[in-house]
């Protein structure tokens, strides 16, 4: 087994391990990334199966103006996403064969809204991308936002700015007593399409997401969207690409199995081949994981630790297909009368490939990635997947 002497072992090849990695790498620290699967990029991967290139989660891209996180991230690192804006964000089909489309101007959206569902929203649109915005500018100043608890505030106050009064008044409550202080919360269309919204940006419901975290999901179309070509994981790659640069290793198909403090400056990672010696260890993969990995885990500071009964998982399907007719929209919310079979979700996010873009699969095809979400994860069986995948590709036909 081998032993190596780092500064900082960073885990998790997502986003977030590749940022912190891609940072401290310019910063001149030595750095190495493990990663359990065989490819970066986590959720927000592409990989290459029988000549198409699928997603391993997300499809849609924001956040990258200036002052929001992969904006910052560029121009730290100089580097350029190449990716291209899309003219219409999302379409969202009902039951009863109705279309919604989610425009990416505020004044069209409303208008589209509040003629589809027959209710007033102006003042909750613009409400919502006021807040989001908000969010996303407070988002790069602090590092606990939205805060959760009194311990989170405390920490934002040497960076705090009036400006951002308006947004803690609105940290502590729920997305749903949010939505019904401007009494929206009783008509059930909307309240099904913001569910839905939320189970796909947040992978939660209206009474469990900060008011702050749904205000940015449901407005997310509003600020800009983008389509990455050849597939939203060469963003990933491109943060790979910088970190090697550096001469800083990415070791893949390193599964952590143990993490122990040797002293207040020594950690030693372990996987099942190798061991790493450091001063400081970044865990980018969830916190259940890690406290699984420490000898004597410690829930000091840890406000919001949730065991498997309480998370969504995602359910994604990929096929490739000759290319159909063009979309308004490559991204699109099908609303379902009834639940999937075994899992609580009443709804689908079908994203297509761009039809130009050849990277991605064979030309003349698209390929077609589809989601869902399954609660409380205890409950599912294997056998489930059959039947959800022939119920999916009903509902699709």
């Amino acid at each position: 087994m081998n032993n190596t002497r780092v500064q900082v072992v960073v885990i998790g090849a997502g986003i977030a391990g590749l940022s912190t990695a891609a940072l401290l790498s310019k910063q001149g620290y030595d750095v190495c990334l493990l990663d359990q699967n065989w490819m970066v990029g986590g959720c927000a991967g592409t990989y290459l199966r029988k000549h198409a290139h699928y997603e391993t989660g997300a499809t849609t891209l924001v956040g990258l103006e200036p002052n929001m996180p992969l904006g910052i991230l560029a121009r730290k690192l100089n580097l350029d996403w190449e990716a291209t804006p899309l003219e219409v964000p999302m379409q969202i089909q009902f039951p009863d064969g109705r279309v919604l489309t989610r425009h990416k101007d505020l004044i069209p959206w409303v208008q589209e809204s509040e003629n589809f569902f027959g209710i007033n929203q102006a003042d909750f649109w613009k409400e919502s991308l006021q807040m989001a915005l908000g969010v996303w500018d407070a988002s790069g100043r602090y590092l606990d936002f939205p805060p959760q608890n009194w311990r989170d505030v405390a920490r934002l106050l040497p960076q705090f700015k009036w400006k951002d009064i308006q947004l803690l008044s609105k940290a502590f409550r729920s997305t749903h007593q949010w939505i019904a202080s401007h009494k929206l919360n009783k008509n059930a269309d909307f309240m099904r399409f913001v569910e839905a919204q939320l189970l796909i940006t947040s992978q939660n419901s209206s009474h469990e997401t900060n008011a702050l975290f749904g205000a940015t999901a449901l407005a997310y179309p509003l600020v800009p969207n983008y389509y990455v070509p050849g597939g939203i994981g060469k963003v990933a790659e491109k943060l790979a690409q910088y970190i090697q640069a550096q001469s800083n290793p990415i070791e893949l198909r390193q599964k952590v199995v143990g993490l122990q403090q040797i002293s207040k400056s020594r950690w030693l990672v372990q996987t099942a081949s190798n061991r790493w010696e450091c001063n400081a260890v970044v865990s980018a993969v969830p916190v259940n994981q890690t406290l699984s990995w420490l000898e004597k885990p410690s829930l000091a500071g840890i406000s919001d630790l949730r065991t498997e009964d309480q998370l969504w998982s995602a359910f994604q399907l990929s096929y490739e297909l000759p290319a159909q007719l063009p979309h308004k929209a490559l991204h699109h919310q099908i609303h379902l009368p009834e639940p999937l079979p075994g899992t609580q979700s009443k709804s689908l996010f079908v994203s297509l490939s761009a039809p130009w873009d050849t990277q991605r699969c064979t030309p003349g095809h698209q390929v077609v990635s589809v989601s869902t979400h399954l609660g409380n994860l205890l409950n599912w069986k294997h056998e489930m997947k059959a039947q959800i995948e022939e119920t999916v590709i009903q509902h699709l036909k």
